[in-house]
């Protein structure tokens, strides 16, 4: 890998991640305010792979096992699966290295930026930061934010709400824009920015795109689509991690490889792509998960938000708002980037598309069709939790019982040990929805 080296790699995963459902973390009263000096440098890609591991690890396996894009079928996550075994303590190791692995360091980080006027290096730690809470309080809702993270002076911090979140969130990427389209300040992020070799227009993008993800959940359909449309124009601007190889492997690879057998493509998926003769991209991503898989692959470059994305948030609101040709074009574009991810060519998506259940033209198109091609074209990405929590698209039924969770529990420690948390009790998974979704 040309911008980090690999033994850095290692060692950020050997000490950040000792295990698939394991605690992991270190001193929770370690007082953020007065840390151990660490140059920016040094802070920045091990966050950023932190950021990776979490959304590619817990948060990828948790909400696609919940929208059905795999399926539990052994030892623990067979009782997921049955959503039995979704206990807090299931919780802590994405909660842990939400909290002391990213968003401690984060602002540490910032501190140090912000103090020295490194404002472009100050931008990219905010996106970093506002990209990690949205997907944290997209699961959990209320989280300890303005009162967390101060060490010894608040173990007990207070909950904020979703909504003051997000106005959070909107504020830090807009204060980032802004950064970015003034000095750089004193050092620029350079090879040690492992996401995007400290490219400020890609960050930029980046931030857009953030937004539009964000104010789609808001129901701020016009807000959305025109910071989608300032978002990445081509999958070569997607915001993602490219893991080396087998010695420092991507998530999906290491569980695999470790768990093999625990989780499977699911029928549901299966089912829904078999029925729209999807057998292209179905021979890639319904493989036997295990090392070797020929997509789940050591070196995986894992998404965290992309190009098909955006383009699907346009092609959907553009189909609220009636129907266009821009908005069926931006529709067709999210499904050939999702062929081209897979490693399919064009022979693949033309004979797909010539289907009029895939492409029925400008007029005919859907929001169930847009929303159930940008679940099969956002495999394995978190992000589908949220579209089928505030869409219902598609359409699923529980695995056991009435309903699918529509969120997640927090941390057995939060519970445990902040007296400022509801119990465990207060907490109802199945209909306690996140504020964006009631």
């Amino acid at each position: 890998m040309k911008i980090i080296n690999k033994l850095l790699l290692i060692l950020v995963f050997a000490f950040s991640f000792v295990g698939c459902e394991d605690f992991v973390g270190g001193d929770i009263n370690r007082d953020p305010n007065n840390p151990t000096a660490v140059p920016l440098v040094a802070q920045m890609p091990a966050v950023q792979i932190a950021m990776a591991d979490n959304y590619g690890g817990p948060f990828s396996r948790f909400n696609c096992m919940l929208v059905q894009q795999v399926e539990g079928v052994a030892r623990q996550w067979q009782s997921f699966n049955q959503y039995t075994g979704l206990t807090p303590n299931r919780f802590d190791n994405p909660w842990t290295n939400t909290y002391e692995n990213i968003l401690n360091e984060l602002k540490i980080a910032q501190t140090s930026a912000r103090d020295q006027g490194y404002n472009h290096y100050l931008g990219v730690l905010q996106v970093m930061e506002a990209f990690t809470l949205m997907a944290a309080t997209d699961v959990w809702d209320d989280m300890p934010y303005t009162d967390a993270l101060k060490g010894a002076e608040s173990i007990n911090p207070t909950f904020d709400t979703q909504a003051s979140i997000y106005a959070a969130i909107n504020t830090m990427l807009d204060d980032a824009i802004k950064l970015f389209g003034g000095a750089a300040g004193g050092l620029v992020p350079g090879n040690e920015d492992v996401l995007f070799g400290g490219d400020i227009d890609a960050w930029n993008r980046t931030a857009h795109a953030i937004k539009a993800r964000g104010l789609m959940k808001e129901n701020d359909y016009a807000g959305a689509m025109s910071e989608a449309m300032q978002a990445m124009t081509s999958s070569a601007g997607n915001f993602t991690f490219q893991y080396p190889d087998a010695s420092a492997a991507g998530p999906w690879f290491r569980f695999n490889r470790d768990r093999t057998g625990d989780l499977e493509f699911h029928p549901t998926m299966r089912a829904m792509m078999t029925d729209l003769k999807d057998n292209d991209r179905l021979a890639v991503m319904d493989q036997i998960f295990d090392p070797d898989h020929t997509y789940l692959v050591p070196d995986f470059n894992q998404e965290l938000i992309t190009f098909r994305e955006m383009q699907f948030i346009i092609a959907e609101v553009d189909v609220r708002n009636g129907g266009t040709q821009a908005g069926y074009d931006a529709y067709l574009a999210g499904i050939k980037a999702s062929f081209e991810r897979l490693g399919l060519g064009d022979a693949e998506y033309d004979a797909y598309v010539a289907q009029p259940e895939v492409a029925p033209g400008v007029g005919n198109l859907t929001l169930e069709l847009v929303m159930n091609q940008k679940y099969i074209a956002m495999f394995l990405q978190p992000e589908t939790y949220s579209d089928w929590r505030r869409t219902g698209f598609p359409t699923l039924t529980p695995v056991t019982g009435t309903a699918i969770p529509v969120r997640w529990h927090y941390s057995a420690t939060e519970y445990l040990f902040n007296t400022n948390s509801p119990s465990e009790t207060e907490v109802n998974i199945y209909t306690d929805k996140v504020g964006w979704n009631r």
